[in-house]
């Protein structure tokens, strides 16, 4: 049987939940970078190129 300390501790033990939040973060840049080379795949067989987004520029200026 397992102690009463153990049936009572925080299954996030301290470093835990951040190494968990960094694998998520790890898993949804790696599912960006996947997505950006399918759109980057797609215009390239529209004949479009993107260089810059005019969008994604400095707000501040």
């Amino acid at each position: 049987m397992s102690s009463p300390a153990a049936a009572n501790a925080d299954p996030y033990e301290p470093g835990q939940l951040l190494a968990e939040l960094e694998q998520r973060q790890d898993d949804v840049l790696a599912q960006l970078d996947a997505l950006d080379a399918q759109l980057s795949e797609v215009l390239k067989g529209l004949e479009i190129s993107v260089d810059e987004d005019p969008e994604l520029g400095d707000e501040d200026s």
